[in-house]
Parts: C-alpha cells; structure tokens; sequence
C-alpha cells in the first residue's frame, strides 16, 4: 500500500498523510486519528529508504557505548553497573518518544569509525556516546562530524577544544566535586581523619576527576593525604581484591576509604570480610554511583548517587534540541548528584 491509497482511505491529501508520518504539529487532532486509524487498520509501513533520501528523519538515535578496557572480558556490559542502568533507561525514554534506539559497543579506538559510518549513511538522526576512556580517535568524531552528538562522561573542554566549527555536540557532565565533598564531609563528620580512597583509571575523565576532588577535599579538611590508602582499582572487581589484600598484609589500614564505584566498594567489603575486617565497625566505605545492587547489599551501601533515568532524558532532550536546530553549537549540561546514606560507615 502507498500512501497515496492512505491518503484516498483518510479522505485527505497525500501531504496530509506525509505530515502525519512525520509527527508534524499543524495537523488537526481529529484528521490525525483519522489518518493514523487507516495506518494501524492496513499495517502501512512508510518507505524508510525514501524517507531518508527524502531528508527525512529517521526516528532513530545511535547510543554507542564506548570501553577500551578489560578487552578480552565478554562482560563489560552484561551486568555493568554503569552501561547498563543507561541502556535501561535510554531505551525505556527513547521508546516513550517515539524513537528506535541503535546500541553499538565500541572496544577499540580504531573501531570508532564505525560511529562516522552510521552517521554518513544516515542510519540515525543523532548519537549519544557514553565513554569511559579518552582517545584521540573519539575525538576526531568531534572535530569532522556536524551530526548531532550528545556526549557523556568526557572533559567538556577537550571536547571544545577539538570540535570542527560545525559541529552539533552537547556535553553531559556529572558534578563529581559535589558527590566527593558530600562523602569526605560526611566521614569526617564521623570523627575520620585516616581517609583512602580506591580510584578509578586515570585514564578516564571520572577517574581522574574523582580523585583530583578526593585530594582537594582532604586539603580543605586538613588533613593528609596518604600514598598508603591511595588505592588503584581502575573500576573493576579484580584490580581491586589485591590492592586491598596488599594494605590489609600491610597493617596499616584507614578508618575509612571512598571508592570511585560501587563495584569497588563492594571487592573492597568482600575482602575486608574475608580477612576478618568488619565493615562498618572496623571500617567505613562509601561508593559510587548507586547501582540497583547497593541499596540491598549487606551492608546496605553508602554511596553517591548517580539519577540514571534522569540523566538519561536530559540527554535525550538535549540531543532532540540539536536534531531539530541545525544551527552549529555547544553546551554542558551538569547532572546534580547527592550522598544516599544507608549502613555501610559508622563513626569512630
């Protein structure tokens, strides 16, 4: 069926129909069920490879998860507990809207001209990227895309700094200095002074970020800042099990640490226990990011909390704003984050 026979079924123009189609907002509410009632009763289905020749949207949104770590590990996103409340809540809001969600993994930077193909061949009307890593590769996407792009996880000036002049790109950033500031006041509210912490990788933007606003807090605290309790971790379960064996074989422990994820946190307690070290009493820890899993964990986890689905819609907004306005620009975005206090800290 064409839509011209739509068009003749409705008892309206062919253009009607097309504006239908595409979700135009000056067409009447009544010739809009009208027409849609036709559509549903015949399973019309629009030519999407005209569409697209046509310059018309296409409806769907490129998410492409970006992790060059742990390569050989099958589960960087199964069971991920920051791609995947992501994934859950961008297909959840991307369906609400109307639209189709593409989800691609990146485990390369060479593999990331596999974001400027989908672009080129028009298979997208946008594309939101959730890194983890920094790379000159992603970057060049900046620098020679003018598609829209939503950005998350990433320093924004970098981003600024690299982008082309047409470039369509908005930046979203998570406020880590409060997250930070929230967990160190509240420990040393508890009466802590010996504070470590269990970083991400220093290659990625959060890391990094983390750990600088770890250490400048403890500075306006007065307090030291420990090579000793300085732990890398690098977001993972199994990077983290042998530092901490390493400062408990040490004899040295901090009252309290903050950990760069909530998976840390929960290795860091794991091993804790394993060796007879009980958390809370023996010792605090404080997470990151507040994964479905941390509120019913034993301890229930302290943690700073990331608004997954929240984050996900301003995304989703924002990159909407760009697709519709083809005007060459760039924004930041900044997600508030706050402290969830639950059992896993007790004071001295």
């Amino acid at each position: 069926m064409k839509s011209e026979e739509i068009a003749r079924l409705a008892g309206v123009s062919r253009s009607t129909v097309s504006r239908v189609i595409n979700n135009y907002p000056n067409v009447p509410e009544k010739t809009r069920e009208r027409v849609m009632k036709v559509i549903r009763e015949y399973n019309y289905e629009p030519n999407q490879s005209a569409r697209v020749l046509a310059g018309k949207k296409t409806n769907t949104i490129g998410l492409f998860l970006f992790t060059i770590y742990d390569i050989n590990s099958p589960y960087r996103i199964y069971n991920n507990g920051y791609f995947s409340p992501f994934v859950d809540s961008f297909v959840d809001i991307g369906n609400s809207m109307g639209d189709y969600m593409l989800v691609h993994t990146i485990y390369k930077p060479e593999e990331c001209w596999r974001i400027r193909q989908t672009f080129l061949q028009k298979r997208i009307d946008g594309g939101i990227i959730i890194s983890t890593d920094k790379s000159s590769e992603l970057e060049s996407i900046f620098r020679d895309v003018s598609h829209p792009i939503v950005i998350m996880d990433y320093d924004p000036s970098v981003i600024e700094k690299t982008m082309g002049p047409e470039a369509r790109i908005a930046v979203v950033d998570l406020n880590d200095e409060k997250g930070i500031n929230e967990a160190v006041d509240y420990l040393v509210s508890l009466g802590h002074r010996r504070i470590g912490m269990i970083a991400g990788r220093q290659t990625s933007y959060s890391g990094l970020r983390r750990r600088e606003c770890f250490v400048r807090r403890l500075e306006h605290h007065g307090l030291p800042v420990d090579d000793r309790y300085m732990i890398k971790g690098d977001f993972t379960w199994e990077a983290v099990v042998p530092e901490i064996e390493k400062l408990i074989y040490s004899q040295q422990l901090p009252t309290a640490m903050i950990a760069s994820n909530d998976l840390m946190a929960m290795a860091a307690i794991e091993t804790f226990k394993r060796h007879s070290i009980r958390v809370p009493e023996d010792i605090s820890i404080i997470g990151h990011d507040d994964i479905p899993t941390a509120a019913i964990y034993k301890p229930a986890l302290t943690t700073v909390r990331i608004p997954f689905f929240d984050v996900a819609k301003k995304s989703m907004d924002m990159l909407s704003e760009l697709i519709e306005n083809d005007t060459p620009r760039f924004t930041v975005y900044k997600a508030d984050v706050g402290l969830e206090v639950r059992e896993s800290c007790s004071r001295i």
